[in-house]
């Protein structure tokens, strides 16, 4: 073998791995997996019965293919009850604004009985739950803190009797956010005018977002059955919540053992699986059952029991992290123009016509004008509204 030949082995074998790496890629195809045709009609009923003072609310709906555009696909018309174990039933009518959502303001206050859900669907499919006890919840307080440099918000509550030890939590957040840019003038009458606060204020909104995942704590394991500093919410110092002011409203209810088994494996399947090292899909039973029909898969466990909430209330300006009043973009003031005469003419003509929204007026003397407009085509500068929230100001907000 001489000198040469292994370089020359190596120009051989370099083409060869380039081109097996080159077929492998092109003949890359995206894979389509067959899925069986399973029936997209599984009823799904999701609610608590409320033996406290507020009220009962049981969503009904079905199932639908995952290539289906539908997003939900409530169950109308249906015959919702409530029934308590040897005394009297409750009818929960469907609301008209919310199809397939069924509500009564309140039933019984009796916690020492048991009840269960009846629902009869248009199909004439009955569905029935189990008596379930009714669980009362202690009270439940809420602290905070900075640890790891984010905002944490935590629950505390404590049974003396020890009956509870099963916890789950919704909560229903809510955050003041701002337009990068401030339009403190509006057209009324095909006139300039001021805007009128705080009804015309589209720089200051409010984000409410319900909790979107499953909560739940347990004291089994522990000497006493007290939660203390129960983390549920963490939130990033870089986050939009955290700029002006935040708030959260979080109700605790307390579940059976069934029934915290149930939202357990629930959560499993639904937040817990991507990975062979996450929890793995397992088996959902549920406490209500088909009795026209046996073979009818229903999806949804019932419990009952009160509900204590707690609001917590936060300033921004107390935080340890950047207080952000006024979120400035850089692209939005780059955007901004000052209206030409015709452009302004047009605006003042029908403003619901003009892909403008005026921002503030500029005085310039060399100009035919004595008030031009600066105004922005993108709405979502001046506009907070655009991105999801509302103007109207919450009851409990502090500023």
């Amino acid at each position: 073998m001489n000198a040469g030949q292994p370089y020359r082995t190596l120009t051989l074998r370099v083409p060869f791995v380039l081109m097996a790496c080159v077929s492998l890629y092109g003949c890359k195809e995206k894979y389509l997996p067959e899925i069986k045709d399973v029936s997209p009609n599984y009823i799904v009923i999701d609610g608590f019965i409320n033996t406290g003072s507020d009220s009962t609310i049981i969503k009904v709906s079905r199932t639908f293919k995952l290539e289906s555009k539908a997003v939900v696909a409530p169950e109308r018309g249906a015959i919702v009850i409530v029934e308590a174990e040897g005394a009297a039933s409750y009818t929960l009518p469907e609301l008209s604004s919310k199809p397939g959502v069924y509500a009564i303001p309140s039933i019984s206050h009796d916690q020492t009985k048991k009840y269960r859900l009846r629902v009869r669907t248009k199909d004439n499919k009955e569905y029935l739950s189990d008596f379930v006890e009714s669980k009362v919840s202690p009270p439940v307080e809420l602290t905070y803190d900075f640890r790891h440099g984010n905002l944490n918000i935590c629950t505390n509550t404590q049974d003396a009797t020890g009956k509870s030890q099963y916890y789950n939590y919704t909560y229903n957040e809510t955050w003041q956010y701002r337009a990068p840019q401030e339009s403190v003038i509006k057209i009324e009458n095909k006139q300039l005018v001021y805007r009128h606060y705080p009804q015309d204020d589209i720089y200051n909104c409010y984000h409410h977002v319900p909790s979107s995942k499953i909560t739940l704590a347990t004291t089994t394991t522990l000497k006493e059955d007290r939660l203390a500093d129960n983390l549920i919410i963490e939130i990033l110092p870089t986050s939009q919540k955290v700029k002006i002011e935040y708030s959260v409203l979080v109700k605790q209810t307390v579940l059976t053992r069934a029934g915290f088994d149930f939202f357990e494996t629930l959560k499993k399947n639904t937040e817990q699986v991507g990975s062979i090292f996450d929890a793995q899909p397992s088996q959902i039973y549920s406490n209500i059952r088909c009795i026209t029909n046996a073979a009818d898969v229903v999806i949804g466990f019932i419990s009952a029991g009160t509900v204590t909430e707690k609001r917590i209330l936060l300033v921004a300006n107390n935080f340890p992290f950047p207080f952000e009043g006024r979120l400035s973009d850089q692209y939005c003031e780059d955007h901004a123009e000052i209206l030409n005469t015709s452009q302004h003419k047009a605006l003042l003509f029908d403003p619901t016509q003009s892909e403008y929204i005026p921002i503030q007026t500029y005085r310039d003397p060399w100009l035919p004008l004595p008030n031009n407009i600066i105004a922005t085509k993108l709405w979502e500068c001046a506009d907070c509204r655009v991105q999801g929230g509302t103007n109207i100001v919450p009851p409990y907000w502090i500023y």
